[in-house]
Parts: structure tokens; C-alpha cells; sequence
């Protein structure tokens, strides 16, 4: 959440539309908000991978991912959730 604030901040002058897509919350509220369009998001693996699984997260004009603390993440078990996620992004990322 607090990498959804600064990018939603720093964006917040230029128009740049930020959504935190985080467990916990309303599956229903992310679809809305993706549906309406969004140029960054900032999510947890588990919810990003739903999201892109169900359609709601098209990964067609992807210009950048970053997966930030993937060695924390590795090591704590989440190869699978990881290579799932990126079989749904485009090669050239």
C-alpha cells in the first residue's frame, strides 16, 4: 500500500491513474477499477495473477513490470505464484 501512495502522489499531477490490486480487499472493487482503465497497479502475486487469469488485468500494452522484493519472495515459497504470472506477460517484458 505505502508503494501505491507515492506512485498515486507522484502521479497525481500529471493524471497518471495508480490502483493497489491487494488481498483483503473487494475482488469486485478491482474489476471495476481495471475495467475503467488504469496505468499503474500495484499488487500482491496472489491478486495480480487472478486478475490477469480472469481477464481483468491485460497485460497487451505492458510497457514495464516490476517485481519488487523477488528474492524475499522466492525464498519464501512463492516460485509457483511468480512463473505464473509471468506466462501471462509478453515476451518482450
Amino acid at each position: 500500500m505505502q508503494i501505491a501512495y507515492v506512485v498515486h502522489s507522484i502521479g497525481e499531477f500529471s493524471g497518471v491513474k495508480v490502483h493497489a490490486c491487494v488481498g483483503g480487499t473487494v475482488v469486485r472493487d478491482d474489476i471495476k477499477i481495471l475495467k475503467q482503465g488504469v496505468q499503474v497497479v500495484v499488487g500482491t502475486p496472489g491478486r495480480v495473477f487472478d486478475m490477469m487469469k480472469r481477464g481483468f488485468m491485460k497485460t497487451d500494452y505492458l510497457k514495464l513490470f516490476v517485481l519488487d522484493e523477488a528474492d524475499e519472495m522466492l525464498s519464501r515459497g512463492f516460485q509457483t505464484q511468480i512463473k505464473d504470472i509471468f506466462k501471462y506477460l509478453p515476451g518482450d517484458i
